[in-house]
């Protein structure tokens, strides 16, 4: 089964949204949203750095997974087009693990 470009953007184009808030700082200290670490939630201004930069890190990551997916529908092959959504799934947690892994380089020691 084939879906078109939108279905697969749609997706990275909701968790861009979500990760929109962090980038602008509009998310306060909390349990249930955002990149959090032990200690950030203490400090107000390590938890909008983090997340400012998580969001950041996020989209650009994002945007780049969107570009993947238009390449892969339009040049792939069609044979590969049938793991797409196992492709986006791998890509999108690559992605939050790279973005983990470079805040945890940005948090003070």
């Amino acid at each position: 089964m084939r879906r078109p470009v939108w279905t697969y953007l749609g997706l990275y184009t909701v968790l861009i949204l979500a990760a929109l808030p962090l980038m602008l700082e509009w998310v306060p200290p909390n349990r249930w949203y955002g990149f959090r670490f032990p200690g950030a939630q203490l400090a107000p201004g390590l938890w909008y750095e983090i997340n400012a930069l998580g969001g950041r890190l996020f989209i650009s990551g994002l945007l780049i997974c969107g570009a993947v997916n238009v390449l892969l529908l339009w040049k792939g092959p069609r044979q590969m087009q049938a793991y797409l959504p196992w492709i986006n799934a791998a890509l999108i947690l690559l992605n939050f693990w790279l973005v983990t892994s470079e805040l945890l380089l940005h948090l003070p020691a």
